[in-house]
């Protein structure tokens, strides 16, 4: 920004936004500019002149406006109560936009001033039509703020999906952006914080949320970033975040081995990304928590409550990340039922206690029994080719899945433009099933399936789909691999 004025360039800085940000899109870089409500109380800036002239900040009770320190010195404060300054805000944004910009942070925007921090609690606000002050508003101004940035962003790009980040929200929020937890610190103590956090964000309507990946302040560590990069791979939303004049902490800051590790845990998330995107569709419709705590999915279990450092991604991997500085070994609890060692693909039995091995580079994960979750070839950014081949990981067992498609930009999905496909797996004595039933006229561009079914005590005998037998397999300790052509119904016999 030029100055800290919202909605400007630096133009030493960045003498040519357009085509810095068309160079970045080739590489599949998305910038997300911060847009405070601090608007700098300067006459000749065009956005403070023009909220002056209209009516659009905050007043005192005198009638005089509301000035308080913010980045960029004396600040006015939009009054996002109020619909018309809401419709004047979301027109503020049309300029970066047309400059390359594909998304917005919010800050600040408890509201948050540099000096006293909160408001005056007799701050006016027209409150929809029924004036009131910020002792009534102070909850749902940074809620406003982001559903102001919102449909702003809707009206002036009604074919895409707006993207948003919010810091400040409340009730109903979770409608017009992501969230995150705010400024914590380089810590093992605010690494579990943040599972806390973020796991009671999503019981609360929060899905779409996470933390700042190492610590926003203070000075992070190779152990911590790698262990907190770990965990921060299967939050909903996942970034590596600090404050300015900190010591850097991108994962090659640390050396080798943490770059590997963290490297590792990133290339897993985007394996994952269609389990996770799918989770996402079931959140849009259900409001089911993309991560969960175990007692959501496990009421009746006993000691279930106490299990609070594992948590479930989506319906069916359970993660058990490593929580505490220093350890090479951990507990691990599997709730009722079959589970599957992600990384082995060997068979266990629920309702028991494991102590596992957490050397540096290990992230333990289950999968449920009866569960396929769909994962892509490993891909560098989602802007990519999208990839021809589905890989769909088969734990054997008896059990329903899904997986979800669109084109991820658009809003074709409300009118059809989607693929839903329902996977049902069904375990016999000795045979397997499964039945793949989509819906919705999205095509797939996945032309060929990779199964890799996990669980057979025996080599098959048989391997067909309803249009005949298929050839392209192989069979080794207890692992089924599969290539074909995507297909209604699989049937495998041993």
């Amino acid at each position: 920004m030029d100055g800290w004025r919202c909605f400007t360039w630096d133009r030493h800085r960045f003498p040519d936004p357009p085509g810095l940000l068309a160079d970045l899109a080739k590489d599949g870089f998305h910038a997300v500019p911060v847009i405070d409500p601090g608007i700098k109380a300067e006459k000749g800036y065009a956005v403070d002149d023009q909220g002056v002239a209209q009516g659009r900040f905050c007043r005192l009770p005198d009638g005089s406006l509301y000035r308080r320190p913010s980045w960029p010195g004396w600040s006015h404060f939009p009054d996002f109560t109020d619909p018309a300054v809401r419709d004047w805000w979301g027109e503020l944004h049309s300029e970066m936009l047309e400059a390359g910009v594909t998304g917005f942070e919010n800050d600040m925007n408890e509201p948050s001033d540099l000096a006293n921090g909160d408001p005056p609690p007799f701050l006016r606000h027209q409150c929809e039509g029924e004036p009131s002050d910020h002792r009534a508003c102070h909850n749902i101004y940074g809620l406003q703020m982001a559903r102001a940035t919102y449909e702003g962003l809707q009206r002036l790009r009604p074919d895409q999906r707006p993207f948003l980040i919010t810091r400040s929200t409340f009730a109903g929020g979770q409608r017009f952006g992501a969230t995150w937890t705010g400024d914590n610190q380089s810590s093992f103590e605010h690494l579990r914080l943040s599972l806390a956090m973020v796991l009671s964000l999503g019981l609360s309507g929060f899905s779409f949320a996470g933390c700042d990946v190492g610590g926003f302040s203070r000075s992070c560590w190779g152990e911590l970033l790698a262990r907190w990069t770990q965990l921060g791979a299967f939050f909903p939303f996942f970034r590596n975040h600090c404050a300015k004049g900190n010591p850097s902490q991108e994962p090659w800051a640390f050396g080798e081995s943490c770059q590997t590790v963290c490297r590792q845990a990133i290339e897993l998330r985007y394996r994952l990304l269609p389990a996770l995107y799918t989770a996402f569709h079931q959140c849009s419709r259900s409001g089911l928590p993309i991560i969960r705590p175990l007692f959501f999915d496990w009421p009746e279990a006993p000691t279930i409550e106490e299990e609070q450092s594992q948590f479930l991604f989506g319906d069916s991997l359970m993660v058990a990340p490593v929580l505490e500085e220093g350890a090479m070994k951990r507990q691990v609890y599997l709730p009722p039922g079959g589970w599957y060692d992600y990384w082995t693909g060997r068979a266990l039995s629920g309702e028991q206690r494991l102590t596992v091995p957490t050397p540096l580079e290990a992230i333990p994960l289950y999968a449920r029994a009866g569960a396929v979750i769909p994962c892509w070839p490993l891909r560098q950014f989602i802007g990519e080719t999208p990839p021809d081949e589905l890989q769909l990981l088969v734990y054997s067992g008896t059990g329903d899945s899904l997986h979800y498609e669109d084109d991820g930009r658009s809003l074709d999905y409300r009118d059809g433009g989607y693929r839903l496909t329902r996977i049902a797996q069904r375990l016999e004595e000795r045979s397997l099933s499964l039945v793949f039933s989509p819906e919705g006229s999205y095509p797939s561009p996945a032309k060929r399936w990779d199964f890799s079914i996990f669980g057979l005590t025996d080599a098959p005998r048989r391997v067909r789909s309803e249009d005949g037998p298929l050839q392209e397999w192989a069979f080794s300790q207890g692992r089924l691999r599969l290539r074909c052509e995507p297909l209604t119904k699989l049937e495998i016999s041993w």
